[in-house]
């Protein structure tokens, strides 16, 4: 039988920032020797084969969640983040289109990996059938397959006379393009901060977004390590960004990479391997990381 196709939950476009010369970078993980930091590509990590596949779907359409949706916001936020990369650019500078991927993109970055998926499938199985498929009315004309009615309306009809389990991938689309979501987000002043000058550079992991606990108090921030040397802050007002860029870029780092590490939950990402003690005290905590998710 020939393998499932990667679906990374971590995106190769972004962990290719911390790619050396050779094109890999450094992935730490726990494994039964204690934590290892291992040279690869970013193709190589940060994936679950078959992870966004529909169940049930004919050949050809199974993974559409992954060849239209999740690529579509991937190759979006690519644009973004070249931009980001460049001194001077302000993020708030971007093509309506790019800052709509960059804002969904974010948000994917919370509910795309496996544990999010799981909880929303332990979720789904206590809502009523109809409640659930409520969630992907503007979405199905996107994840519409041949055999399906032309409408929704029709398509829930049928459904309802013979319920089935519903997978939580068929409800991601219309998840990550929230639009509450992404209103909040894009509300927010952003701004990007190099801390070339630090003795280390920035880790990030399979949980990389750094969030407030919550989004409405005035301080309330996002965090995103977007190469070893450079941070994507946004944030609620003005104050709050320079009260985080006015911080000496060792404490930047070292308060990033903290959160980074103890968020993670398998994958912790780096430049290089010299931050390896560091890593192996904290990555496994699993500490709470987005109030979103």
């Amino acid at each position: 039988m020939p393998k499932e196709p990667k679906h990374h939950y971590i995106p190769i476009f972004y962990l290719q920032q911390w790619a050396g010369k050779d094109g890999r970078l450094i992935e730490f993980c726990r494994r039964y020797q204690g934590v290892v930091a291992r040279p690869t590509f970013p193709d190589g990590t940060g994936y679950v084969r078959g992870l966004y596949k529909l169940p049930g779907s004919a050949p050809g359409d199974e993974y559409i969640i992954e060849t239209k949706l999740m690529s579509d916001i991937d190759n979006r936020a690519a644009k973004a983040l070249q931009r980001m990369m460049v001194d001077g650019e302000a993020p708030g500078k971007l093509e309506e289109q790019d800052a709509l991927g960059w804002c969904q993109f974010l948000y994917s970055l919370i509910v795309r990996n496996p544990e999010h998926l799981l909880r929303m499938k332990e979720k789904l199985q206590t809502l009523e059938p109809g409640e659930v498929l409520e969630n992907i009315r503007e979405d199905y004309p996107n994840i519409r397959q041949p055999s399906d009615p032309e409408t929704f309306d029709e398509y829930k009809e049928a459904f309802l006379k013979n319920p089935v389990e519903i997978p939580s991938v068929r409800v991601l689309p219309e998840l990550v393009r929230s639009k509450r979501v992404v209103r909040v987000l894009a509300s927010f002043k952003w701004a990007t901060h190099t801390v070339r000058t630090a003795e280390h550079s920035l880790l990030t992991s399979d949980r990389p977004i750094i969030m407030s606990n919550g989004l409405s108090q005035q301080d309330a921030f996002i965090l995103l390590p977007i190469s070893p040397r450079r941070v994507f802050i946004a944030t609620k007002d003005e104050e709050t960004v320079r009260s985080i860029t006015s911080m000496p870029s060792d404490k930047i780092v070292e308060a990033v990479n903290n959160q980074i590490a103890q968020q993670a939950h398998r994958f912790v990402f780096g430049q290089d391997n010299k931050q390896l003690r560091f890593v192996s005290k904290r990555i496994g905590k699993r500490v709470w990381s987005s109030p979103l998710g």
